[in-house]
């Protein structure tokens, strides 16, 4: 077994706990031999160490679905780690259509999700989404498993996405890599927390990078921001994303709606839990962590340090419009539980925390809140942070904040008006003589251009751009 550290193992005198009367079902959506390889060769390897799939005692038995094509199927089925994976849980093959052109993989990935979803719904299961390409720490299952016996209804775990290379090479360094899942004996990875974590921090990609709040570049549509704890080896993370367990047995009427235009970590948790009060927010990288990642060159942000977010007042004041603009637009599609979430920092660490990390966490509060509220939710108002843990005169300092937010981004759009004239100045003594001459394509032209400075200034597109017209 390839471990970086020995195993928590369960005390071997303690008495056997009562085993869960619902099973997990575990999901995984995927097709192709990029990710079919990442399942056999990370996936499940991480997911088979000592306090995860083995820690797991439901009756009747836990079942892991791979929805996925037959093709693919039939390569999973033979590896040896799929005939380990066999006596823990019941694995099930769940067949979906081939991904249509121009539909988004993440898109089609939802008809797999639904169908999981569904069958979970019918079983009245714990149900958890799992992706291909992700490695989990050990002893997250077995916590999962705790906390449902606990009667929490509702897990949110946050989550970042990481590079491919530099994370691959950081396990290539801890002496893990791939088993040959093809010949050799299937082989589990364990990985203690601060480990993952450690080689995970090393390998931010670049998206996941840009959401650094004291960085000279930040995100124009954040769905995270983040802190890092000076001398530490970790950040303080407040996220928009999160990856759920849903206890179905609170899902009354199983609405599947999302996954007609969005994944599995959007509004699908606050469309079903109808009473969200056991909810239990993973806020310690110890408790449990799991990385997933894409290759560098997939969404690339350039994190070249831009000059008006080094400017000491204004680049604080475009990084607060930027993320509220994130926060209360539609892009991201935040329903009120994930705006709510956002409040809850998360300590991921290598190390153990120490007082360093309370004034960077107060930080990071005071930083939101100065920008952006929670939701007036009653469903939700149980997920809010301890009252102890806003600032005070937070209506006011916000209020203020948004006036100067909005006065800073009209000075720059008022620049780069002005940039705009100034570049293209030679063009508008040739323009002006054209207007003289009557000609009416240039006329509209100008006319439109005016607009469209108008709209820019205002935040907004002008619709209905007329053809170039000829110098």
């Amino acid at each position: 077994m390839q471990s970086l550290a020995p195993a928590i193992r369960p005390d071997q005198t303690a008495a056997p706990r009562a085993a869960l009367e619902r099973p997990f079902y575990f999901i995984v959506v995927l097709w192709g031999e990029r990710f079919r390889s990442f399942l056999l060769d990370f996936a499940l390897p991480t997911l088979l160490s000592p306090n995860n799939l083995l820690a797991l005692n439901t009756s009747p038995r836990s079942k892991f679905l791979i929805c996925t094509r037959p093709e693919d199927w039939s390569v999973i089925e033979r590896a040896s780690v799929f005939q380990l994976l066999n006596k823990y849980v019941e694995p099930v093959y769940v067949e979906i259509p081939p991904c249509p052109a121009g539909v988004p993989g993440g898109i089609h990935m939802g008809t797999g999700h639904r169908l999981g979803y569904g069958f979970a719904h019918a079983a009245q299961a714990y149900a958890f989404v799992l992706m291909p390409d992700c490695v989990f720490s050990d002893g997250m299952i077995a916590r999962l498993q705790d906390l449902a016996r606990e009667g929490i209804e509702l897990v949110m775990i946050p989550a970042l996405r990481f590079a491919q290379e530099p994370l691959f090479e950081q396990l290539r360094k801890a002496g893990i890599s791939p088993a040959d899942h093809h010949k050799g004996a299937a082989a589990p990875i364990c990985l203690q927390s601060r480990d993952l974590v450690r080689m995970a921090l090393k390998s931010m990609h670049s998206e996941s990078a840009s959401y650094e709040w004291n960085a000279g570049y930040f995100h124009p549509i954040p769905s995270a921001v983040w802190w890092r704890v000076p001398g530490e080896d970790g950040i303080v993370l407040h996220s928009l994303s999160w990856a759920p367990m849903i206890d179905f047995a609170a899902v009354h009427e199983h609405d599947a709606s999302t996954f007609d235009y969005w994944t599995f970590d959007g509004d699908y948790a606050y469309k079903n839990l109808g009473n969200i009060s056991r909810v239990h927010l993973v806020l310690d990288s110890d408790e449990m962590f799991m990385a997933s990642w894409s290759r560098s060159a997939e969404n690339p942000y350039d994190l070249t340090p831009r000059k008006e977010l080094g400017w000491p007042l204004v680049g604080g004041l475009v990084k607060r419009h930027r993320f509220r603009q994130a926060f209360y637009g539609g892009d991201l599609r935040l329903d009120p539980l994930r705006q709510t979430m956002l409040f809850h920092g998360a300590r991921w660490h290598a190390e153990p925390v120490d007082q360093a990390w309370l004034p960077v966490e107060q930080r990071a509060v005071r930083a939101l809140y100065s920008c952006v509220a929670p939701p007036a939710d009653e469903r939700i108002a149980v997920v809010l942070p301890p009252r102890k843990d806003m600032p005070t005169l937070v209506p006011l300092v916000r209020g203020l904040v948004s006036l100067m937010c909005a006065i800073g981004v009209a000075i720059l759009r008022v620049r780069d008006v002005l940039r705009h004239f100034w570049i293209h100045r030679e063009a508008f003594l040739p323009r002006m003589r054209q207007v003289l001459h009557g000609d009416p394509d240039v006329i509209r032209w100008l006319i439109w251009r005016a607009r469209e400075l108008a709209y820019y200034l205002a935040g907004r597109t002008a619709p209905g751009k007329p053809p170039r017209p000829n110098r």
